[in-house]
């Protein structure tokens, strides 16, 4: 699940988009909105010529971003799938679909779509990871599907607006007038470049793509495994085709029941739930590794220290934005502890004057790559989260659910000053959430999670009864799943992709140790459930791929469910 914050590889990319980074909607205790009503939907128009399309898949169809991957397995082709831009009215013209999909080794192989989240996230090579990563090869075509807008599927690339700032905790009202400005400016040339497009970019109309791919493959239903952004899309998906609802994991959960903004909504109190009550205490833990402080205290006064310093102007390109958005960024996963850990080392050491320390920070820094050059994910995130349900169109409400979000929790919540979508010129109909008519599915949810809230994912649990909820207690990962050593967690979800087993009633998995540690530490309250076995079904069954093999996939999960925004 994307952030409306900041985060991107290189020091200069961060300094770019840090600027326009947003939140939910004003302090109230849930998120407002204008008063709004959604436009009537119309009926959807007669699919047959785009159902009985012939396709061709080819390596060479894929992405070059891919090939890597691709060459990998040789059962990873793509194919171009031809869909109408707007499902109601098919003379407003075509769009193009990148397809991805690894050949399961079962003569009879279910279908398995894949979405790594965003929302605007590319699917093609996020699912020959997945695929490569699980034994869902095994008994699935794993299939990926480029988002419209994004990707290599028709798309839409918007330059975000320019501001500049180093420290959103010291920005006055001409400040934060200038970046609001900047950002209505932004989105005017979006419309301007992309006005054909952009209001048909909505979850709705991604989950129609799905289904349309479906029918070209000639399946009457399909599996599912989203992530993040991902389970929102699968929820809709589920809504609008409740019949050709197979097995679907959402793993790392939206409150795919309520408005997008309730969900970003708690992400500044999520992240700084994970910074407090697990990063600092596992860093004092490691206070003879790392020399950032005995205590989670002393951790975060070293912290407060380096930001200092930053602000000072003493840490060349690392200004406080840039630094809390590389540590909360690498909060996604538990790997990145030691990143974050070391980067505080050199910085630290650079805050006293070290300057081949600073040297090496910037290196690392600017060392991430990957992805697209452009801002296609980021265009798309936009699009899909302002048209798909209601925002404030008042923009000093953003603003002023910053600062008061920022006192509390100031490692992100500052990051809200702006949203594009109070200025968002279009308003797309959409479904609302229902899966009681599709099959029982399974919700996997980190007790931890900084981007998707535990709190987001009960909620949406509650106000879908015939859900089966995972809790991964004491665990924080974004992502629990694919890629996953948590063998509690990964052999229930795989029981059920692969033999349709899912669990009786809500359980609870565990945690594993974080990185260093020699056993999981008890954070917040026990979670109440069903405790599921620890057995190893699945976990180290992994394929017979050399090392940094695993780890380059590693790296693609990872990259692809974490934000560009």
């Amino acid at each position: 699940m994307a952030t409306r914050h900041s985060r991107t590889a290189t020091l200069a990319a961060l300094t770019l988009v840090a600027g326009v980074a947003v939140s939910g909607c004003q302090d109230t205790g849930s998120p407002t909105v204008a008063p709004t009503s959604s436009p009537a939907q119309k009926p959807i128009a007669d699919l047959t010529k785009y159902a009985k399309q012939s396709v061709t898949w080819s390596e060479e169809t894929c992405p070059e971003s891919m090939r890597s991957i691709t060459l990998i397995s040789d059962e990873t082709t793509c194919a171009k799938v031809t869909a109408p831009k707007d499902y109601t009215d098919h003379g407003k013209g075509d769009i193009s679909l990148m397809v991805a999909r690894t050949k399961g080794k079962d003569a009879n192989s279910r279908v398995l779509f894949t979405n790594p989240g965003g929302p605007g996230g590319p699917a093609a090579r996020f699912s020959a990871a997945v695929a490569k990563l699980s034994p869902l090869s095994a008994t699935h075509d794993v299939i990926g599907i480029d988002p419209r807008g994004t990707g290599d599927s028709t798309s839409v690339s918007c330059e975000p607006a320019k501001v500049d700032y180093d420290d959103p905790r010291t920005l006055g009202p001409a400040q934060i007038r200038q970046i609001q400005t900047a950002t209505k400016k932004s989105v005017q040339a979006c419309a301007k470049k992309h006005g054909d497009l952009l209001p048909h970019i909505t979850s709705d109309n991604t989950a129609r793509d799905h289904d349309l791919v479906r029918q070209i493959l000639g399946k009457d239903t399909v599996d599912y495994y989203g992530v993040s952004g991902g389970t929102w899309l699968g929820a809709r998906y589920a809504t609008l085709f409740p019949k050709r609802v197979g097995r679907f994991v959402l793993d790392s959960n939206t409150d795919f029941s309520a408005e997008w903004s309730k969900t970003f909504f708690n992400q500044p109190m999520a992240f700084q739930r994970r910074w407090d009550s697990q990063f600092l205490p596992w860093a004092a833990r490691h206070n003879d590794r790392y020399s950032l402080g005995a205590t989670p205290q002393a951790v975060d006064q070293t912290y407060e220290k380096i930001r200092k310093a930053a602000g000072d102007g003493r840490l060349g390109e690392f200004t406080p934005v840039i630094i809390d958005s590389i540590l909360a960024s690498a909060l996604y996963s538990d790997s990145g502890f030691t990143s974050s850990a070391s980067l505080l080392v050199l910085l630290n050491r650079a805050a006293d004057g070290d300057k081949a320390a600073l040297s090496s920070a910037e290196r690392g820094a600017g060392s991430g790559g990957g992805g697209y050059e452009d801002y296609r994910e980021r265009t798309t995130f936009t699009a899909i989260t302002c048209n798909d349900t209601p925002w404030s169109k008042q923009a000093s409400t953003y603003a002023a659910n910053a600062l008061s979000q920022g006192k509390k929790y100031p490692l992100t919540g500052y990051n809200g000053l702006t949203n594009e979508c109070a200025f968002w010129p279009y308003e797309a109909p959409q479904t609302k959430v229902d899966l009681s008519k599709a099959p029982p599915m399974m919700m996997v949810q980190t007790e931890l999670d900084p981007a998707t809230s535990y709190e987001n994912a009960i909620a949406a649990h509650k106000a879908s009864p015939s859900t089966r909820m995972l809790v991964v207690d004491n665990q924080g990962d974004h992502g629990a799943v694919v890629g996953s050593k948590n063998a509690c967690v990964t052999t229930a979800a795989y029981d059920f992709l692969i033999k349709g087993d899912l669990i009786g009633d809500d359980g609870v998995c565990p945690s594993i140790p974080l990185p260093n540690d020699r056993t999981a530490y008890e954070v917040g309250e026990k979670q109440d459930g069903e405790k599921l076995p620890t057995t190893d079904g699945y976990a180290r069954q992994q394929p017979n791929l050399a090392q940094q093999v695993i780890d380059l996939l590693l790296k693609i999960i990872a990259e692809a469910t974490r934000p560009r925004n």
